[in-house]
């Protein structure tokens, strides 16, 4: 026979892949080209589709979003006066709703409450138990080396509760961004009512009643679901007698509760379906988070982004 050359010698020793590869190929192409970027290399999340978090960007250039302020020293027969336009923070006001932020400072809150009221004892925390109850052998009975073990009378817990601390540390920016975006979350919903300020001359249940009903507010909440649940805000001010005397009488009226602009929290945000903010407690509660974002604000298109780095530069 004639000698074959070297290349055609290569291409006889080539063999056809087989379906099954072929197949198999053709399928984790296609995978891919619908796989989105941001999701990982797992067939089990890659069977449902996971949307991206919204970025915690204002949804408008403005640096400030308007709100009305009510009268809270409105007549009797004035309901839900208004008493002027507020000005507010839109990097405070203005966020996406972001689900999961939330839920990590609901979760670490919720940790930090719980408490062990009463710790059990172990085996060796009884008193006594110390010497062996019956010999090893001999006595045709079960073996023990102590009266205070678990499945003697009297004895200790195998697992008793202890006092611990369940406390999670989260990030502060993490905390922040939560109680922004919850913030947000109520002027979204029209559940944000601004007031002048917070204050009653007496500490009356009554009168404190009459003007939260006053501004559209449906009180007392019952077990049912029936009115509504409302936080009342003020500002840091400690010394202002009047404000205090708002909260004493809001201790008195199932569901409506009073803090300052400090204590304000996630759990307390989503706990209550109305906020009433005062404008000192407004003024208060922005300053506590922070100054307002960096420059870009924007991240798309990156012309706009362009301009604003520009000029705020």
């Amino acid at each position: 026979q004639p000698a074959k050359s070297r290349m055609a010698m290569c291409a006889m020793s080539l063999k056809p892949a087989p379906r099954r590869l072929l197949r198999g190929l053709a399928s984790s192409a296609r995978s891919w080209a619908v796989r989105r970027p941001f999701q990982q290399r797992n067939a089990r999340r890659d069977d449902a589709f996971e949307p991206r978090l919204a970025p915690l960007v204002p949804s408008t250039a403005e640096p400030h979003v308007q709100a009305w302020v009510s009268d809270w020293e409105a007549a009797a027969g004035q309901a839900d006066a208004r008493a002027g336009i507020a000005l507010l923070r839109s990097d405070v006001w203005d966020l996406p709703l972001r689900p999961d932020l939330v839920h990590r400072c609901v979760v670490a809150q919720h940790a930090a409450l719980k408490q062990v009221h009463r710790a059990g004892k172990s085996r060796h925390e009884v008193r006594g138990g110390g010497r062996k109850p019956r010999p090893q052998k001999g006595t045709g009975k079960s073996r023990q080396g102590s009266i205070r073990a678990p499945q003697w009378r009297g004895g200790g817990v195998a697992f008793p509760r202890q006092r611990r601390d369940f406390a999670m540390s989260l990030p502060r920016r993490v905390v922040d961004a939560g109680t922004k975006v919850a913030l947000s979350d109520k002027l979204r919903r029209s559940a944000l009512l601004l007031v002048g300020r917070l204050a009653l001359d007496e500490p009356k249940t009554s009168a404190l009643l009459e003007r939260l009903q006053r501004l559209g507010l449906s009180l007392p909440h019952t077990r049912a679901g029936g009115g509504h649940k409302v936080l009342l805000v003020g500002g840091d001010d400690r010394s202002d007698e009047s404000q205090a005397a708002a909260r004493l009488a809001a201790q008195n009226i199932p569901g409506v509760s009073m803090c300052l602009a400090k204590d304000v929290s996630v759990l307390k945000l989503v706990s209550h379906s109305v906020l009433l903010l005062s404008l000192d407690g407004l003024r208060d509660l922005e300053s506590r988070l922070g100054g307002p974002a960096p420059f870009p604000r924007r991240t798309w298109p990156p012309s706009a982004v362009l301009r604003e780095w520009q000029a705020a530069n």
